[in-house]
């Protein structure tokens, strides 16, 4: 059973067009990239990811619910890792 069924035809050039209530139910704006797969059924999958917008809101809810000391705030991604590293192998 599907949810949303619809049928398409791939040009010569070897694209294809999503239908827009397929596009709205998923979110996907012009220009986004997508990611597709092939199950081991032989089905395409659509990843649509998330926006940049998506990930921001996430991520802010989720920094909401946990508190961050402040001699860690304002860290970069490699200062937090080297600072992991120090603490746990004393490097």
């Amino acid at each position: 059973m599907y949810y949303m069924k619809y049928d398409t035809t791939i040009t010569s050039k070897g694209t294809i067009t999503i239908a827009a209530p397929i596009r709205k139910s998923l979110g996907l704006k012009t220009g986004q990239k997508v990611r597709l797969f092939v199950n081991k059924h032989k089905n395409v999958e659509i990843d649509a990811g998330i926006s940049i917008e998506q990930f921001e809101k996430l991520r802010d809810e989720m920094l909401k619910k946990v508190k961050i000391p402040e001699h860690l705030k304002g860290l970069t991604v490699r200062e937090l890792r080297e600072l992991a590293a120090k603490e746990a192998f004393g490097r």
